[in-house]
């Protein structure tokens, strides 16, 4: 019901429409080059800054939860961004940029998206395209791209600081500012630090980063921006708990699990403008990721041995799993505009180079008794204690060339195509060493090893036709072919104790999209449909999944998907009054494979938004902004590996905030986040997860010169 009445608020304000220009709208994203944002043939969202401005958020991933066609899921390593219906592959199907740089990790099963390392006060605007980029951004845009773009793009000067007091004992200082020293060269340095506790019992977080460069004009037509960012945190949080633990106490912790975060990113680029129609930009960039933790838990272990008559097991051991990441990029970015009379033309040269070392070390102590299936020999048992290193040591090199063209027919409409050609090698060793002993002798000291090593040569295409059926509104309809290439982790498998090589192949995406955009009078409107089928998904089959020290795993390319689904975006102002809405609705489907005919694990059937802000006086603004986010499902593993299915329910949360200028310099602003105090979850599981926060609270006060 409340999905209906919210629907018919957003319906009946597209009705009273009244005329804004949206060529003044620009984006970067689609070409790597400012272009209005009409002349886009994409379902493209814009976060300004002025709506992340208005409220006080904690982080990125914040922000990104209020966007109407973006799905924020958290996983137990971090934020995971879905756009379209990705589900648990997420993680390698939507491409985060920062300043049009890749920010996702080289792996997707245990790697961290680090969008919450970036300071909300560095940011100008957040650029989202979904479904489509596979042209300009190349492999792992099949879900779509978010560009997040810095302040550091923009030469003004401006200064700002701010000091927030959020719900959780949690304090927040920054300040961020930019100053053109001459016509010639601008600065910029901003810093932001976090400190606080969390919502359950144990949690706290801490955080520091800095960001800073410097934008100098060489000549009428060259210019250089250097620009470097460097954050440093350290977390403590929980594993999931039992729902009939969470029921007595929603604030419960689990099991401890201690992290630390350090990375830095630098990034140099170059603007030559040759001729008047011709324009060269380069990037040279680096960045560095590197996380360590430990984890505290129970655990069962197996011993198999060809000296023992049967095995034996521990059961309920205290184990700990000290995890360490270190991943490093390297890349260079070339690209060129040329106008011409009928339009224009991009085309470009990708090369990164990643290399991952991402090692677990697991020990666990405790008495271990013989695995019979007869429980009158539980009582003979015996100490041991045993080691599981696990040490990876993977890389990722890719090469792309691209050419996208914009060919005016009429001066109504307009032609686009594009190809993208890019060969990515890809390899590593995984190496496990297990120890085991019992009366201090080992009596298992074993290593395996593989060593692999793979490439894959990968097309993508785009073609589209943008009609301007008015100053304002356009039409377009667009197809395009995209791909993910396999990343390192995904081309060896472990069996019977034992890593192998497998040959696994890209996957490849053919979406179909028709849409429209326009300002009808006071309302900005955007509506698309679209469809995606996708080819040799890359699928992973696990087993002793519930026990990392031995888990094993297959992949291989045998499932197809289907997504079809709409998004519908509005805005409208009366007077002192805005409101928004959007909706975004997706229907998944496994096409081939294990579980035909069953929906894509981790997506939710839609999303829902609807918000209104008032101006109650020149000073004061206040607003409120509602959030149904669909249910799910979700595929699990016992401990005899049975796989199961588990319905998710949807959830939703309603905020609201105020903003109060009590002088021309200063603003103070408050909030309450989720005020009915709704109860969601995180993470969620058959029988364990990790709540959401209940309702919570914020107010901080800014300077602005």
């Amino acid at each position: 019901m409340k999905k209906i009445a919210l629907f018919a608020f957003i319906i009946s304000g597209l009705l009273n429409a009244q005329g804004i220009n949206l060529e003044e709208s620009i984006i970067i994203s689609t070409t790597g080059f400012e272009e209005s944002l009409l002349s886009e043939n994409k379902n493209i969202t814009l976060i300004s800054k002025e709506d992340i401005e208005k409220k006080e958020y904690r982080d990125l991933e914040d922000i990104l939860k209020e966007a109407p066609n973006v799905i924020v899921r958290n996983t137990y390593f971090g934020p995971v961004i879905d756009l379209r219906g990705n589900g648990s592959r997420a993680m390698s199907t939507v491409k985060v940029l920062v300043d049009g740089i890749a920010i996702n990790p080289l792996d997707d099963s245990m790697g961290t998206l680090p969008i919450n390392t970036i300071p909300v006060n560095s940011i100008e605007r957040i650029e989202i395209i979904p479904g489509g980029g596979a042209v300009l951004n190349g492999s792992g845009t099949i879900g779509g791209v978010v560009n997040i773009i810095t302040k550091s793009t923009a030469r003004k000067n401006f200064f700002n600081t701010e000091y927030g007091n959020l719900s959780y004992s949690t304090n927040k200082v920054s300040f961020n500012g930019g100053y053109n020293l001459n016509e010639d060269l601008y600065f910029n340095l901003g810093y932001t630090y976090l400190d606080g506790k969390g919502y359950r019992d144990g949690d706290s977080i801490w955080s520091g980063a800095f960001n800073g460069g410097i934008d100098y004009k060489l000549t009428d037509r060259q210019r250089i921006r250097l620009q470097g960012s460097k954050f440093k945190g350290g977390q403590d949080t929980s594993t999931a708990v039992l729902k009939s633990v969470l029921k007595e106490n929603r604030k419960a912790a689990g099991f401890p699990i201690a992290s630390e975060s350090d990375r830095e990113a630098y990034s140099l680029d170059h603007e030559f403008k040759v001729t008047d129609k011709f324009t060269v930009l380069t990037t040279i960039y680096t960045q560095n990721f590197k996380r360590n933790f430990t984890e505290d838990s129970i655990m069962d272990y197996e011993m198999k041995q060809e000296n023992m008559p049967f095995p034996v097991i521990g059961r309920d051991l205290p184990a700990q799993m000290l995890g360490t990441f270190d991943e490093k990029t390297n890349g260079l970015k070339l690209r060129g505009k040329y106008e011409y009379e009928k339009g224009d033309v991009v085309f470009g040269y990708d090369y990164a180079k990643t290399r991952l070392n991402r090692n677990s070390f697991i020990t666990t102590e405790g008495k271990f008794s013989p695995n019979t299936g007869n429980p009158s020999m539980d009582f003979i048992s015996m100490p041991a204690k045993v080691r599981i290193d696990i040490m990876n040591d993977i890389y990722k090199t890719t090469n792309g060339i691209y050419m996208l063209n914009r060919y005016n027919l009429t001066d109504s409409l307009q032609l686009t195509t594009g190809a993208r050609y890019e060969n990515s090698e890809y390899g590593g060793k995984r190496t496990s060493h297990t120890r085991i002993s019992m009366n201090g002798k080992d009596i298992v000291d074993s290593q395996k090893e593989v060593d692999t090593k793979d490439e894959s040569n990968n097309f993508a295409g785009e073609v589209g036709i943008n009609y301007y059926y008015n100053e304002t509104g356009s039409l377009y309809t667009r197809y395009e072919r995209g791909f993910i290439s396999p990343l390192p982790g995904q081309i060896t498998d472990k069996v019977d104790g034992v890593y192998l090589p497998n040959d696994v192949k890209s996957e490849t995406s053919d979406t179909f999209e028709i849409g429209i955009r326009d300002f009808i009078g006071n309302t900005y409107l955007t509506w698309s449909v679209f469809t995606t089928f996708t080819n040799d998904e890359i699928t992973l089959e696990q087993s002793n999944s519930y026990n990392l020290a031995i888990k094993e795993w297959k992949y291989y390319n045998l499932d197809k998907t289907r997504r079809i689904g709409t998004e519908l975006l509005a805005e409208q102002w009366f007077g002192k009054i805005k409101l928004t809405g959007g909706i975004s609705y997706v229907n998944t489907k496994i096409t081939s494979g294990q579980y035909k005919g069953e929906k894509v694990p981790l997506v939710p059937e839609g999303k829902l938004t609807g918000g209104l802000d008032y101006a109650l006086t020149e000073r004061i603004t206040t607003g409120i902004l509602y959030t149904y986010v669909g249910k799910s499902t979700l595929r699990e593993f016992d401990a005899e590996d049975n796989s199961f299915k588990t319905n998710l329910s949807g959830y939703n949360f309603t905020d609201i905030f105020l903003t109060y200028r009590i002088a021309e310099k200063f603003n103070i602003k408050a909030g309450v986040s989720n005020i009915f105090n709704n109860e969601y979850n995180y993470e969620e599981t058959k029988v364990t997860k990790i709540p959401a926060p209940g309702r919570n609270y914020y107010i901080s006060g800014s300077l602005n010169f």
